[in-house]
Protein backbone atom coordinates (compact mmCIF):
# COMPACT_ATOMS: atom_id res chain seq x y z
CA UNK A 1 0.00 0.00 0.00
CA UNK A 2 1.33 3.40 -0.91
CA UNK A 3 2.11 5.85 1.85
CA UNK A 4 -0.51 8.52 2.27
CA UNK A 5 0.38 12.18 2.01
CA UNK A 6 1.02 13.53 5.47
CA UNK A 7 1.68 10.02 6.83
CA UNK A 8 3.96 11.50 9.50
CA UNK A 9 1.02 13.47 10.90
CA UNK A 10 -0.82 12.39 13.98
CA UNK A 11 -4.62 12.42 14.11
CA UNK A 12 -6.01 15.48 15.85
CA UNK A 13 -9.26 17.21 16.72
CA UNK A 14 -9.90 20.92 17.07
CA UNK A 15 -12.77 23.14 18.20
CA UNK A 16 -12.74 26.68 16.84
CA UNK A 17 -15.39 29.34 17.21
CA UNK A 18 -17.00 31.27 14.38
CA UNK A 19 -19.32 33.94 15.86
CA UNK A 20 -19.67 31.75 18.98
CA UNK A 21 -20.68 28.76 16.82
CA UNK A 22 -18.37 25.78 17.35
CA UNK A 23 -16.63 24.18 14.37
CA UNK A 24 -15.24 20.69 14.97
CA UNK A 25 -12.54 19.39 12.66
CA UNK A 26 -10.64 16.13 12.69
CA UNK A 27 -7.41 15.88 10.73
CA UNK A 28 -5.09 13.07 9.65
CA UNK A 29 -7.47 10.29 10.76
CA UNK A 30 -6.27 7.96 8.00
CA UNK A 31 -2.65 9.14 7.89
CA UNK A 32 -1.03 6.14 9.58
CA UNK A 33 -2.76 3.62 7.26
CA UNK A 34 -4.04 1.30 10.01
CA UNK A 35 -7.70 2.23 9.57
CA UNK A 36 -7.42 2.05 5.78
CA UNK A 37 -5.99 -1.47 6.01
CA UNK A 38 -8.82 -2.50 8.32
CA UNK A 39 -11.45 -1.10 5.93
CA UNK A 40 -9.86 -2.95 3.02
CA UNK A 41 -9.99 -6.12 5.19
CA UNK A 42 -13.73 -5.74 5.70
CA UNK A 43 -13.87 -3.86 9.02
CA UNK A 44 -15.94 -0.68 8.70
CA UNK A 45 -15.06 2.27 10.91
CA UNK A 46 -17.44 4.06 13.25
CA UNK A 47 -16.63 7.69 13.98
CA UNK A 48 -18.61 8.89 17.00
CA UNK A 49 -18.46 12.64 17.67
CA UNK A 50 -19.67 14.23 20.87
CA UNK A 51 -19.73 17.97 21.58
CA UNK A 52 -20.50 19.27 25.08
CA UNK A 53 -21.19 22.83 26.19
CA UNK A 54 -19.90 23.73 29.68
CA UNK A 55 -20.25 26.84 31.87
CA UNK A 56 -17.28 27.68 34.08
CA UNK A 57 -18.14 27.87 37.77
CA UNK A 58 -16.19 29.51 40.58
CA UNK A 59 -16.58 26.42 42.76
CA UNK A 60 -15.08 22.99 42.19
CA UNK A 61 -17.01 21.71 39.20
CA UNK A 62 -18.06 23.34 35.96
CA UNK A 63 -21.69 22.95 34.86
CA UNK A 64 -22.65 20.70 31.95
CA UNK A 65 -25.18 22.72 29.91
CA UNK A 66 -25.95 20.77 26.76
CA UNK A 67 -24.53 18.29 24.26
CA UNK A 68 -24.85 16.97 20.73
CA UNK A 69 -23.54 13.78 19.15
CA UNK A 70 -23.45 12.28 15.67
CA UNK A 71 -21.96 9.28 13.90
CA UNK A 72 -20.28 8.47 10.62
CA UNK A 73 -19.53 5.05 9.17
CA UNK A 74 -16.71 4.63 6.67
CA UNK A 75 -16.32 1.35 4.84
CA UNK A 76 -14.75 -0.13 1.74
CA UNK A 77 -16.76 -1.76 -1.05
CA UNK A 78 -14.32 -4.18 -2.74
CA UNK A 79 -16.64 -4.91 -5.70
CA UNK A 80 -16.84 -1.26 -6.70
CA UNK A 81 -13.34 -0.46 -5.37
CA UNK A 82 -14.81 2.53 -3.52
CA UNK A 83 -14.93 3.91 -0.01
CA UNK A 84 -18.40 4.73 1.33
CA UNK A 85 -19.15 7.36 3.96
CA UNK A 86 -22.56 7.21 5.65
CA UNK A 87 -23.57 10.19 7.81
CA UNK A 88 -26.16 10.24 10.59
CA UNK A 89 -28.21 12.60 8.39
CA UNK A 90 -28.69 9.65 6.03
CA UNK A 91 -26.41 11.12 3.36
CA UNK A 92 -24.14 8.60 1.64
CA UNK A 93 -21.08 9.55 -0.40
CA UNK A 94 -18.73 7.35 -2.39
CA UNK A 95 -15.03 8.00 -2.95
CA UNK A 96 -12.68 6.38 -5.43
CA UNK A 97 -9.53 6.99 -3.37
CA UNK A 98 -8.29 7.04 0.20
CA UNK A 99 -7.19 10.65 -0.28
CA UNK A 100 -10.71 11.73 -1.26
CA UNK A 101 -12.18 9.96 1.79
CA UNK A 102 -9.52 11.51 4.05
CA UNK A 103 -10.38 15.00 2.73
CA UNK A 104 -14.10 14.38 3.32
CA UNK A 105 -13.38 13.34 6.92
CA UNK A 106 -11.53 16.65 7.45
CA UNK A 107 -14.49 18.85 6.51
CA UNK A 108 -15.40 20.85 9.65
CA UNK A 109 -18.80 20.46 11.29
CA UNK A 110 -20.70 23.54 12.45
CA UNK A 111 -22.88 22.58 15.39
CA UNK A 112 -25.83 24.65 16.62
CA UNK A 113 -25.30 24.39 20.37
CA UNK A 114 -25.50 28.01 21.54
CA UNK A 115 -24.42 29.31 24.93
CA UNK A 116 -27.25 31.31 26.54
CA UNK A 117 -27.21 33.74 29.40
CA UNK A 118 -24.27 35.38 31.15
CA UNK A 119 -21.12 33.51 32.06
CA UNK A 120 -17.94 31.95 30.76
CA UNK A 121 -18.57 28.98 28.45
CA UNK A 122 -16.47 26.48 26.55
CA UNK A 123 -16.98 23.43 24.34
CA UNK A 124 -15.43 20.00 24.76
CA UNK A 125 -15.28 17.76 21.71
CA UNK A 126 -14.50 14.05 21.65
CA UNK A 127 -14.06 11.71 18.70
CA UNK A 128 -13.94 7.94 19.07
CA UNK A 129 -12.92 5.90 16.03
CA UNK A 130 -13.46 2.15 16.31
CA UNK A 131 -13.91 -0.85 14.05
CA UNK A 132 -17.25 -2.57 13.59
CA UNK A 133 -18.11 -6.17 12.91
CA UNK A 134 -20.91 -7.04 10.46
CA UNK A 135 -23.64 -7.03 13.13
CA UNK A 136 -22.47 -3.70 14.56
CA UNK A 137 -22.53 -2.21 11.06
CA UNK A 138 -26.04 -3.47 10.34
CA UNK A 139 -27.38 -2.16 13.66
CA UNK A 140 -25.65 1.21 13.26
CA UNK A 141 -26.95 1.63 9.70
CA UNK A 142 -30.49 0.83 10.93
CA UNK A 143 -30.07 3.36 13.75
CA UNK A 144 -28.80 5.99 11.32
CA UNK A 145 -31.98 5.40 9.30
CA UNK A 146 -34.09 5.93 12.42
CA UNK A 147 -34.81 2.30 13.24
CA UNK A 148 -34.26 0.76 16.67
CA UNK A 149 -32.59 -2.61 17.19
CA UNK A 150 -35.22 -5.32 17.89
CA UNK A 151 -33.52 -6.40 21.12
CA UNK A 152 -33.45 -2.82 22.38
CA UNK A 153 -37.11 -2.26 21.49
CA UNK A 154 -38.15 -5.45 23.31
CA UNK A 155 -39.20 -7.27 20.12
CA UNK A 156 -36.05 -9.30 19.63
CA UNK A 157 -34.12 -12.12 21.18
CA UNK A 158 -32.17 -11.04 24.26
CA UNK A 159 -29.86 -14.06 23.82
CA UNK A 160 -28.75 -12.87 20.38
CA UNK A 161 -28.15 -9.41 21.85
CA UNK A 162 -25.84 -11.03 24.41
CA UNK A 163 -24.03 -12.88 21.62
CA UNK A 164 -23.54 -9.60 19.73
CA UNK A 165 -22.15 -8.03 22.91
CA UNK A 166 -19.72 -10.91 23.24
CA UNK A 167 -18.72 -10.54 19.58
CA UNK A 168 -17.97 -6.85 20.18
CA UNK A 169 -15.86 -7.74 23.20
CA UNK A 170 -13.88 -10.32 21.19
CA UNK A 171 -13.28 -7.79 18.39
CA UNK A 172 -11.92 -5.35 20.98
CA UNK A 173 -9.77 -8.00 22.68
CA UNK A 174 -8.32 -8.89 19.27
CA UNK A 175 -6.32 -5.69 19.47
CA UNK A 176 -7.90 -3.83 16.60
CA UNK A 177 -6.87 -0.19 16.78
CA UNK A 178 -9.11 2.39 18.39
CA UNK A 179 -8.61 6.10 18.55
CA UNK A 180 -10.00 8.62 21.03
CA UNK A 181 -9.09 12.28 20.68
CA UNK A 182 -10.40 15.33 22.50
CA UNK A 183 -10.25 19.09 22.12
CA UNK A 184 -11.43 22.17 23.99
CA UNK A 185 -12.55 25.49 22.55
CA UNK A 186 -11.48 28.94 23.64
CA UNK A 187 -13.63 30.57 26.35
CA UNK A 188 -16.77 32.47 25.35
CA UNK A 189 -17.50 35.38 27.69
CA UNK A 190 -21.22 36.27 27.63
CA UNK A 191 -22.59 39.25 29.55
CA UNK A 192 -26.28 38.85 28.74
Amino acid sequence: MAALPGAAQEASLSVTLQNETPRIQATALLANGKFVALMRSGFPLRLHYRLELWREKANWFDEHVNEASWDLVARYDPLADEFILLRSTGATRRFTSVDALAKALEIPYKVALPAKGPGRFYYLARLEVSTLNDTDLQELEEWLKGEVSPAVSGKGDIGSAAVRGLQRLLVRIAGLPRLTIEARSPIIQRTN
